[in-house]
């Protein structure tokens, strides 16, 4: 049993790395076998197709992101921080995960009852709850503007989701490689948390 987990964490840690580099359409199952040090045939016998592989890969990467972005939105920190914090880690994940918008989207589209019921959880509402109290104390003290903290938090994260879902037009427009776009999108992730802070500093 140990060897079959040690093979199968191989294979994830492989795929992930080919599918970070390739894209879902330039990945082959054969790359990510060599690069697991396997054959295709284990490969296969592990994950059936390059769809499940993929399934795999990026159900675990968002729930990792899920539950870093639910524990920060728990803690008892000032919101600046907590903006920090979450800029950092969605950023983070994505650009490890490039592709990790576009499997969300696939899957909602497919059966978005069964997805949210996968990967969210009833703690999710007590999170945002907390994040909205914490929002709604800053601005009755006057330390930013009056503003609800669902729009704040979905403001942040359309600011962070959406060049990755339109990185292809994006590169286009701005004349940037994939090594260009990184870097860019390294930049931005200090724009993101100073234009945020701005705009509801009072």
């Amino acid at each position: 049993m140990a060897n079959d987990t040690t093979t199968e964490q191989k294979i994830l840690e492989a795929a992930e790395d080919v599918f970070h580099e390739k894209g879902y359409d330039g990945a082959r199952m054969q790359e990510i076998a060599e690069q697991a040090g396997i054959n295709k045939g284990l490969l296969h016998y592990y994950f059936k197709t390059k769809d499940k592989l993929f399934e795999a890969i990026f159900s675990a990467a968002l729930n990792r992101m899920i539950s870093r972005i639910l524990s920060i939105l728990e803690l008892e920190i000032p919101l600046d921080q907590k903006i920090d914090l979450i800029v950092d880690q969605y950023m983070g994940m994505l650009m490890k995960n490039p592709a990790l918008p576009r499997f969300v989207l696939n899957e909602l589209n497919k059966n978005p009852d069964q997805f949210i019921a996968k990967h969210f959880k009833k703690d999710i509402k007590d999170a945002f709850a907390n994040f909205s109290a914490s929002v709604k104390k800053e601005a009755d003290n006057g330390t930013i503007k009056q503003i609800d903290g669902h729009m704040l938090f979905m403001n942040m994260i359309s600011m962070i989701i959406f060049p990755f879902i339109g990185r292809p037009l994006i590169q286009v427009v701005l004349g940037s490689d994939n090594a260009e776009f990184k870097q860019i999108m390294l930049e931005r992730k200090e724009h993101i948390k100073k234009f945020i802070k701005d705009a509801i500093r009072v």
